[in-house]
């Protein structure tokens, strides 16, 4: 596999081809002016009856907007990952371009972003009170760690995941949380730009036993039923790294709006265990009761081929 900065080169080259060719051929329309929104089979008029002839499963995801597997994800491979990412912070040499989130420097400090050379340089006894202080993610481990890597491409978690889009998978987006998220609500089709709307799936992966104080990860069953928001307009143009501060407000005075009308459930899962939800399932990150409480999870986003319109949307962007 070619080093990351090789890749992250050709995918901006890429994107640099695209969009004049898109401007050659239509003017600078995007894509999504272009063509009808058709959404999945799950969210059609008839998608239950459609499901109850194809699986259990799939009833469930059409009912509840998510489903829990076993039996997925190889727990060696969440091993050599999870001692990976734990040797990070006390490695012989960095990883290049690699960076760490949310790290602070004291529970009271702001988080910031650490690229690993930076860390390891950082005197060792600071560097433990910054790890005990730190809520840390990851994004694109599996661009720098086989396991990572392995898990990311699982060929039976990808065969799973086209079986309810009905259409060939594509992993696209991965991070790798070491303890609870305590996200705010949201749904994922408001941080992704996908067209046409709700191919996106998420796979939540438990890399340990989850503990009820550690933070998990919160879903409201049905809540992918609820209409999108009116204030993104024009999405995928418009989302929550696009729209201004007061957009952003009300989106999320919204979903926490919808989350009131849909059960709650906390997933206190097993190792190995993965939750898969709808790109439009309300779901965040439980507070965590117990600091120090581990909650390590990967978590990876499909689409369909062509259905990430990223390339297309203009900045400015909030991320």
């Amino acid at each position: 596999m070619l080093p990351y900065a090789v890749r992250a080169r050709l995918h901006r080259a890429r994107s640099t081809i695209e969009q004049q060719l898109r401007s050659t051929l239509y003017g600078g329309k995007p894509s999504w002016q272009r063509r009808p929104n058709a959404l999945p089979w799950f969210d059609r008029p008839d998608a239950l009856a459609e499901a109850a002839r194809r699986a259990p499963l799939l009833e469930r995801w059409v009912r509840d907007g998510y489903v829990i597997v076993d039996d997925v994800a190889d727990i060696a491979d969440i091993d050599e990952m999870i001692a990976a990412l734990d040797a990070l912070w006390d490695a012989s040499s960095p990883i290049p371009h690699l960076e760490l989130l949310d790290l602070r420097d004291a529970p009271d400090a702001p988080p910031r972003k650490v690229a690993h050379a930076e860390l390891l340089r950082i005197d060792p006894a600071h560097r433990r009170r910054m790890r005990e202080s730190s809520d840390w993610r990851i994004h694109g481990f599996h661009y720098v760690n086989a396991a990572a890597r392995r898990l990311f491409a699982n060929p039976r978690l990808r065969r799973l995941v086209s079986t309810i889009l009905g259409r060939p998978a594509r992993p696209f987006a991965v991070i790798n949380f070491m303890a609870g998220s305590q996200q705010h609500l949201h749904q994922d089709m408001a941080v992704f730009h996908i067209y046409p709307h709700n191919y996106l799936i998420g796979a939540w992966i438990a890399c340990e036993d989850i503990a009820p104080e550690s933070g998990p990860l919160v879903v409201y069953p049905g809540s992918h039923r609820a209409p999108f928001f009116s204030g993104f307009t024009d999405y995928p143009q418009t989302n929550l790294r696009t729209v201004d501060r007061d957009t952003a407000h009300r989106y999320q005075t919204y979903v926490d709006g919808v989350a009131k009308t849909y059960p709650r459930h906390e997933f206190t899962a097993r190792k190995g265990q993965v939750l898969l939800w709808h790109g439009m399932l309300v779901h965040g990150g439980a507070p965590i009761l117990r600091r120090g409480t581990s909650r390590k999870s990967m978590v990876i986003h499909y689409t369909v081929r062509g259905a990430d319109r990223a390339r297309e949307v203009r900045g400015p962007f909030n991320w």
